[in-house]
Formats: C-alpha cells, structure tokens, sequence
C-alpha cells in the first residue's frame, strides 16, 4: 500500500478553488509518511503559523423581524 499526500500553497480564489497544483508526496511507510507531516507543522509553526479546530455549526439559525415584508421561499425540481 502507498500513502499520498497533496500540498496546497498559495491562496484560494473568489470562487472557492485552489489555484495552482498540489505538490504531491508518496510513501511506502505510514511512519515515513507521519514523520513528514511532523516536520511540515513544525516548519509551518516556525513561520508564525498555527493550528485550531474547525468550527463546527450544529443549527442553522434564521433572524426573524417583525417589520419585514420579505418571503423566504424554496424551489424543488
């Protein structure tokens, strides 16, 4: 079994997409495959960067106004 890994750099676009390729890397080892990854974090926090969770919605919440005359309305097809 081979490990991959794609490597995004640069900036996304304003329609949501990466530009440019990935960098791919593969492995023959999940430990060789760990160890890079390791070493990519350390490299990024050594840059200023940082790592959080993603935050998670567990309820779409809707703002409701009594002065409002707009209609909230859905289409199938």
């Amino acid at each position: 079994m081979k490990y991959i890994i794609q490597v995004y750099e640069g900036e996304i676009n304003g329609h949501g997409e990466k530009e440019g390729l990935p960098t791919e890397y593969q492995y023959e080892f999940e430990q060789e495959m760990l160890r890079h990854i390791y070493e990519i974090k350390n490299d990024l926090r050594e840059k200023g960067w940082m790592q959080r969770e993603s935050p998670e919605v567990s309820q779409t919440s809707f703002l409701r106004s009594e002065d409002s005359d707009a209609q909230l309305g859905f289409k199938f097809e």
